[in-house]
């Protein structure tokens, strides 16, 4: 057996393989514009691209590098849809908000083939596998794809068996799954790298090393940097779970958790072809879902693993490894090179929250998950609220958005006590 590296490189295996960003000057002065974006993932670059191309003048302020946080980190995963299913969501907003909430969905993921087509190379590719890890819920899926294909005329959703799913993921651990041919998976690194280098061509000014630590509210705002000040008519809020302590209103409802990802070292041809069927990338059902897939070096990137506080695990490979032998246990000679965390939002609701701060603000965030393509679309339609064009945004703003309780102070313990549930409940097949 190949043992694993106790202390793989450190960074991710997106950093590795993709050419950097120039580095981005630090902000060292008092500047003005007439939009500030506090966030350099794939929401403040989205939304300084499209303010720019409408004329405006754009400064992005970016904590560490552009990308850094969990628009360069995470899975992949390109999904259709929203984090509810859609008939939660019309339990919970009534039909024609869910058909709304769809038809929004389905203009986000035509947003995001958009930027793939117009030449944004972020090695996509499509398919997506929905695991079910629970017998019982098999025939749900079902229901689900006929539901979808019935209300919505979506008919992407193929229901897999027992056997149909063996076929495709070469695991045990799952009775069956959907095969999703409408979503698909990305290297999403180049995805934010992609988009920054639009924005930088489309004169918007970006400092990293640039935290945002204070914003006056106003018209004009002032946001307070350590060695700077920025001073703009509209300020658009995009560090999703990143920017901690800066807005009240947004550290009550976006919670930011750790995730954690491995990948493998490059696979034998055939061993990697025999993993998933396709090329496509795997999700399951677990609340503490593990996601994976085989990227074009042939390395599976698998994300998995709970922590019960925000302290990363003392071997982030050996942490993640267990739960990839959970589902592959062929892999056990395998050797992980590369493993890292990442810091993502989410929200009780599972839904974006999308709300005005103060008299110039404009924020979004909290994905859940489903970043890869709702992250840029919201971008897009926070530019769009910039400038007077407020239907999507209004839409989402008007849903119900509920705090977490206890505020930032509680976020650990209430962290804690929830994965352990969550954990069990995964464990008992619940």
């Amino acid at each position: 057996m190949v043992s694993v590296s106790p202390a793989p490189p450190p960074g991710t295996v997106y950093a590795a393989t993709c050419p950097p960003l120039p580095e981005q000057p630090v902000l060292r002065e008092a500047v003005t514009a007439d939009v500030c974006v506090i966030g350099g993932g794939f929401t403040g670059l989205a939304a300084a691209l499209r303010l720019a191309q409408a004329g405006r003048d754009v400064v992005l302020l970016e904590a560490g590098r552009v990308g850094d946080g969990a628009s360069g980190r995470n899975g992949g995963h390109a999904s259709t849809g929203l984090r509810l299913k859609q008939e939660e969501l019309e339990r919970l907003y009534g039909l024609e908000v869910a058909h709304r909430l769809w038809d929004v969905a389905l203009d986000a993921m035509t947003h995001f083939q958009g930027l793939i087509a117009s030449g944004l190379d972020c090695d996509y590719t499509p398919g997506v596998y929905r695991l079910e890890h629970r017998p019982r819920a098999v025939e749900a899926l079902s229901r689900h794809a006929e539901h979808m294909r019935r209300h919505y005329g979506f008919e992407a959703l193929t229901p897999l068996g027992p056997a149909d799913i063996r076929q495709r993921v070469a695991s045990d651990a799952y009775c069956g799954g959907l095969h999703d041919a409408a979503s698909g998976h990305v290297q999403p690194l180049k995805l934010a790298l992609g988009l920054a280098r639009r924005a930088l061509e489309a004169g918007v000014r970006v400092f990293e090393a640039t935290p945002a630590l204070a914003v006056r509210d106003g018209v004009p705002a002032g946001i307070v940097t350590p060695g700077g000040k920025v001073t703009a008519r509209q300020v658009i809020h995009a560090g999703n779970g990143m920017t901690s302590g800066l807005v009240s209103a947004i550290d009550r409802h976006v919670m930011p958790i750790r995730n954690y990802i491995l990948a493998t070292e490059p696979l034998p041809p055939p061993l990697a072809a025999s993993l998933i069927a396709g090329g496509a990338a795997a999700s399951d059902s677990r609340f503490v879902v593990y996601y994976f897939r085989v990227d074009r070096n042939r390395r599976l990137v698998f994300g998995g693993g709970e922590t019960y506080s925000y302290r990363d695990p003392r071997n982030l490979a050996d942490f993640v490894r267990r739960h990839m032998l959970r589902v592959f246990p062929q892999l056990g000679g395998v050797a992980v090179a590369h493993a890292w965390g990442g810091t993502l939002g989410i929200t009780m609701s599972r839904m974006p929250y999308v709300r005005r701060i103060g008299e110039a603000g404009l924020a979004a965030g909290g994905f859940s998950g489903r970043g890869v393509v709702l992250a840029p679309y919201m971008g897009q339609v926070l530019a769009e609220a910039a400038l007077g064009r407020s239907a999507v945004f209004d839409l989402f703003a008007g849903l119900p958005a509920q705090a977490f309780p206890g505020g930032p102070a509680l976020r650990a313990p209430l962290l804690a006590a929830g994965m352990a549930y969550y954990r069990l409940r995964d464990r008992l097949g619940l």
